[in-house]
């Protein structure tokens, strides 16, 4: 519950921001072929999180399906992992593209940028 009251909070005092949100499941100890991606991935959320953590219209999250369930089922979460864009507790978007880091830094950039078009 903490983490919902959490993301409502960030939603809310970011009401122009735009929250990129990777859900992801458990993580696994050793390589397979099945979670080479969301291991791969997560490194690359992590530098985008640096990379936009000055811009105060885009927050990058994180979060444990695991530990947060409740988040995880409210957002609808089916697979790991998911990358949502989520604007006033809303789902904007969903990525469905390419897992490089410039792919995804142009999806959260397009969000955002619709999103404070909109303000």
């Amino acid at each position: 519950m903490a983490r919902v009251a959490l993301l409502a909070a960030l939603a809310s005092a970011f009401a122009v921001a735009a929250i990129a949100s990777e859900f992801t499941g458990p993580t696994v100890a050793h390589l397979t072929s099945s979670n080479y991606e969301e291991l791969r991935l997560a490194a690359t959320w992590k530098e985008l999180g640096e990379e936009f953590k000055s811009n105060p219209n885009i927050v990058i999250a994180h979060v444990d399906c695991t530990t947060d369930r409740e988040v995880c089922s409210n957002a609808q979460v089916k697979g790991y992992p998911t990358l949502k864009v989520i604007h006033k507790g809303e789902e904007l978007k969903v990525y469905r593209g390419p897992r490089e880091k410039d792919a995804l830094r142009a999806f959260v950039t397009q969000a955002a940028e619709e999103v404070t078009t909109e303000a």
